[in-house]
């Protein structure tokens, strides 16, 4: 997606454009709250309806200027929203909420699990901006077409999966570092 028509649109009263882009934008933050946070339909759509408003908030007070920190900002922003939802719930729902103890193995495995997404996650934090977002792109859409991926990115196919692989294996590098400190 083009952030650029997005502020731009936002900034001229262009409500044609802006429904269309807002819609686009919309779907995106449900889907990587689903599938990166397992939030259900409900707290998705919510989160990212709450995300795009704070972001076109602070795109009009003139906070965010560059198109391509809006990406980022509403990521961040649905995640913090989705977190802070689901604190709320369990806070209200505690005695539903309990969960009976798992096996040790189980746990275990769960730890594993937490401790590679916080791995994964600082990793990711550590590429640069135009990295970053090609590679959520693919962590979110796995089975995406290399000549989809060339031409939202403006690469050749060639360059997608040479990218794909140099960034798979940058990161891969990075996480096993974290793993073992």
């Amino acid at each position: 997606m083009d952030y650029k028509k997005f502020m731009e649109a936002l900034e001229n009263g262009d409500t044609k454009e802006f429904s269309k882009l807002y819609s686009e934008a919309f779907e995106v933050l449900c889907s990587y709250l689903r599938t990166t946070m397992r939030a259900d339909e409900h707290n998705a759509k919510d989160c990212a309806q709450h995300a795009l408003v704070k972001t076109m908030e602070r795109v009009r007070k003139g906070a965010i200027r560059e198109p391509d920190s809006i990406y980022s900002y509403l990521l961040q922003s649905a995640k913090n929203r989705y977190m802070r939802v689901r604190f709320e719930q369990r806070r209200s729902n505690f005695q539903e909420d309990m969960e009976i103890y798992a096996p040790v193995n189980e746990q275990i495995d769960r730890l594993a699990a937490q401790e590679k997404k916080a791995a994964l996650e600082s990793c990711l934090e550590k590429l640069g901006e135009d990295s970053r977002e090609f590679i959520l792109f693919w962590i979110e859409n796995p089975n995406a077409r290399g000549s989809v991926v060339a031409q939202l990115f403006n690469i050749s196919v060639n360059n997608v999966w040479t990218k794909r692989h140099r960034l798979v294996k940058k990161l891969s590098e990075c996480i096993q570092k974290k793993m073992n400190n």
